[in-house]
C-alpha cells in the first residue's frame, strides 16, 4: 500500500485533465475518451481502458482513502477474470515524476498518488443490451448466456457464512428502501415509495423460510452482484464484465439474486421473451433459480436498487427519470410476485372502476378482460356500438360473466392473474363468474376491489361521459341513477379478499389500497 503524502494526492480536475491527454499513456493512442458512473472514471485510449475510482463514501461503498482504492483495485482485477478473463490485465499506478506531473508506473511504485485497472477496451458493440436493442441477439445466443452463468455459479465458491446470507438480504432490502426515501425528492412519488415499502414488509416473512433452505443446500455463492445487460459480452466465449468488488456481501449471495439482476434488466430493455428464453437456458444446464414468486421479489429488489443507484447520478435530471423508471420497473415485478390472483374491480356504473382497471394494468402489466366489451362480442356488437335491451337481460349477463370467468382461467393458467374489469353488483353475476373460472378459483384467490363515490358524482361522471365519442360502456345518466344503492353486498367473499376504493381519491392512493389487499393476501390468505 502506498504511503504517499496526502498533499501530493491530485485532486479530481488534475487527474481528469492529465489521463484525458493522450500523451500521458505510453502506447500513444490516438485519442482519449471518459465514460463516467457514479463511483468511477473510465478512460478508453484506443484498445486499452483504465478504471479510476473516485474517492467517495457512500452509504453502500467506501472508496475514501488511497489505500482502500488500491484494495479495491485488486479486488476488481482478481474477481473479473472469473467471468472477463481476456480483458483484465492488471493493476497500476499513478505517481508523480520529478517535474510534479502525473505519470503511468509499475503497480509497486512506492510513489504512488492513484491507481487505475488497465483493461483491454470492451467491445461495445457487442454487450447484450445493444444488441437485445439492435435486434441482432436470439435464441441461441442467450441459451449459451444461461449455461455459462449456470456453470459460473455451480464453480464459484460457496459462501464461507452462507447463514448469514438472509440477515444480509434483509439489510440490504431495509437500507435501499431508507436511502430511496431520503434521495428521492420529487424523482419518485410519496405513494410509491411507500408502496414498496409496504410490499416488502408483507412479503419478505413468506419467503424468508426458503432463502435458508437454499442458503443451507449451497446455493449462496461468491457471484458477480451486478449482472447487467450491458456487462454481458456476447462472445465466444461468453464473457461478464464488471462485478462488485467492493463489498463481498453483495457477491455472496443466492444464486438466484445474482441472476434476478439480469432477467430484470433484460425486460427493463423490453425484451421479456428473452428473459424467460434466459432463464430456460439457466434451469437447462443445471442452475437451480428458485421458483417465479422468489425470483419476482428479487428481481423488484434488483430494480429498486438500480433506482436507488440512479438518485446518485452526476446529473439529477437524467438520474431522477432513471430512477422513476426503475422504481416503476420494480413495482410491476412486485405485482408478478404477488401472483397468481384474478382481482375483479366492480362497482356500479360510473363509480371509476374502468380508470382504476388501466391503472392497475399500466402498474403490473396484466391484462385487464372487461364486460362491456365482452358482452358486446358475445352480441356480435363492436366495442362502440350501443347493446340492447335484451343484451343486459339476468341470461345475457350470467352468460357474459360466465365468459368474463372463462378468459380470467385462460390468463391465470397463462400469465398467472388478469385483472377484471365489471360491475358485478349482482350476486347472480359473481356467481356466474366464478362458474367460469371454474377450478382455476382453488389455485388462485378471486379478490374484489369495489369502487365508491358519492350519488351526484357518479351522475356527473357519467354526464360528463356521455359527451366523449367512441366510448365503450353504455351507462348514461338514466342507468347511473338506476343503478344507485343497487349493488349487493359482496358478503359471499371472506372479508380478507374484499376492498373499498374511494375513487375520488388520488389514483396513487387508490392503486395503493389495491396494492394493500394484495399484499394482505401473500402474507396470510384469506381462508
Amino acid at each position: 500500500m502506498s504511503g504517499a503524502d496526502p498533499d501530493s494526492l491530485p485532486g479530481s480536475d488534475e487527474l481528469l485533465s492529465a489521463l484525458l491527454d493522450p500523451c500521458f499513456w505510453p502506447h500513444d493512442p490516438a485519442a482519449v475518451e471518459l465514460h463516467e458512473t457514479h463511483i468511477s472514471w473510465v478512460f478508453v485510449a484506443d484498445e486499452l481502458a483504465y478504471k479510476v475510482k473516485k474517492p467517495l463514501q457512500l452509504p453502500f461503498l467506501d472508496y475514501g482513502t488511497l489505500e482502500r482504492r488500491h484494495e479495491m483495485c485488486r479486488q476488481e482485477l482478481l474477481l473479473n477474470r472469473r467471468l472477463a478473463p481476456d480483458y483484465y490485465l492488471g493493476v497500476r499506478a499513478i505517481v508523480r515524476d520529478g517535474a510534479g506531473a502525473l505519470a503511468l508506473a509499475a503497480e509497486a511504485d512506492p510513489g504512488a498518488v492513484e491507481y487505475v485497472v488497465e483493461m483491454r477496451a470492451i467491445p461495445q458493440r457487442r454487450t447484450l443490451d445493444r444488441l437485445l436493442a439492435s435486434g441482432e441477439v436470439g435464441a441461441a445466443e442467450i441459451a449459451r448466456i444461461g449455461e455459462r452463468l449456470a456453470r459460473f455459479h455451480a464453480e464459484a465458491e460457496p459462501a464461507a457464512d452462507p447463514g448469514a446470507s438472509v440477515p444480509r438480504l434483509l439489510d440490504a432490502l431495509e437500507e435501499n428502501l431508507t436511502t430511496t426515501r431520503e434521495r428521492a425528492s420529487a424523482a419518485i412519488a410519496e405513494p410509491r415509495l411507500a408502496a414498496a415499502e409496504d410490499f416488502t414488509a408483507a412479503f419478505v416473512p413468506g419467503v424468508v423460510g426458503e432463502l435458508e433452505r437454499r442458503a443451507a443446500a449451497g446455493l449462496v455463492r461468491d457471484g458477480h452482484g451486478d449482472l447487467r445487460a450491458e456487462h454481458v459480452l456476447v462472445t465466444d466465449p461468453v464473457q461478464v464484465y464488471d462485478c462488485i468488488e467492493f463489498d463481498p456481501g453483495l457477491r455472496e449471495i443466492d444464486v438466484a439474486a445474482d441472476l434476478a439482476f439480469l432477467l430484470m434488466d433484460i425486460e427493463r430493455l423490453g425484451a421479456g421473451e428473452r428473459a424467460g428464453e434466459l432463464l430456460d437456458s439457466y434451469r437447462r444446464a443445471g442452475g437451480e433459480p428458485g421458483d417465479a414468486r422468489l425470483l419476482a421479489f428479487l428481481c423488484a429488489y434488483r430494480a429498486w436498487v438500480r433506482a436507488k443507484v440512479a438518485l446518485f447520478d452526476p446529473d439529477p435530471e437524467s438520474g431522477a427519470l432513471r430512477a422513476a423508471d426503475r422504481h416503476a420497473l420494480g413495482h410491476r415485478f412486485a405485482w408478478r410476485a404477488r401472483l397468481p390472483f384474478a382481482l375483479v374491480v366492480c362497482g356500479v356504473a360510473a363509480s371509476g372502476k374502468s380508470t382504476l382497471a388501466a391503472e392497475l394494468a399500466a402498474i403490473s402489466g396484466l391484462p385487464v378482460l372487461d364486460a362491456d366489451t365482452t358482452r358486446k362480442r358475445l352480441a356480435g356488437l363492436g366495442p362502440t356500438e350501443r347493446a340492447g335491451p335484451e343484451h343486459y337481460s339476468q341470461e345475457f349477463s350470467r352468460r357474459t360473466y360466465r365468459e368474463l370467468g372463462a378468459a380470467a382461467a385462460a390468463e391465470l393458467a397463462g400469465a398467472g392473474g388478469a385483472i377484471i374489469d365489471a360491475t358485478a353488483r349482482r350476486r347472480d353475476d359473481r356467481d356466474a363468474l366464478r362458474a367460469g373460472l371454474g377450478e382455476a378459483e382453488l389455485e388462485a384467490p378471486l379478490l374484489f376491489a369495489r369502487c365508491e363515490a358519492p350519488d351526484s358524482v357518479l351522475v356527473e361522471r357519467a354526464r360528463a361521459r356521455e359527451l366523449k365519442p367512441g366510448r365503450v360502456s353504455d351507462a348514461d345518466v338514466e342507468v347511473v341513477r338506476r343503478q344507485l344503492g343497487s349493488f349487493e353486498p359482496l358478503d359471499e367473499v371472506a372479508p380478507g379478499r374484499v376492498t373499498a376504493v374511494d375513487t375520488e381519491r388520488p389514483a396513487a392512493e387508490q392503486v395503493r389500497v389495491v396494492e394493500a389487499l394484495l399484499d394482505a393476501e401473500a402474507s396470510g390468505p384469506a381462508t
